[in-house]
Formats: C-alpha cells, structure tokens, sequence
C-alpha cells in the first residue's frame, strides 16, 4: 500500500495542493515550521495517494512512496 510522506519543513504554506486535492484530504495543519510557515498536514482517511499534491507542490514537500 503507497504512502504519502510530507515534508514539513520544506513547505511554504502555498495552498497549491489543498486546492488541488480532489479528496479534500490536505488541510493547514495550525502548527509552524522552522521557517515559520504553518505547513501541510494529511487525512490519511481521505486520501487516496492520486499523486496531484507531488504535481502541483513548487517545493517538492511531498513524496509517495510504494
């Protein structure tokens, strides 16, 4: 079964792969990063690894792994 792997600290709290995801399954998750970006958080029950979050992400925070 694929998983999603986010990276945290890479994210810029665009909102590219909320308005993407078909699923609904990405959301702000209320919590800061490093850089002081409130990063992206999963629903791991909604989401149905389509890859369009790792398409459309410009910094490369997401990853699904096999």
């Amino acid at each position: 079964m694929a998983t999603l792997r986010i990276s945290t600290e890479r994210c810029k709290s665009c909102g590219y792969c909320i308005l993407a995801c078909p699923s609904k399954a990405l959301r702000l998750s209320g919590q800061l990063n490093k850089e002081g970006y409130d990063y992206v958080a999963n629903d791991e029950s909604k989401c149905t690894k389509c890859g369009i979050c790792y398409t459309v992400c410009p910094d490369n925070v997401f990853e699904i792994l096999e």
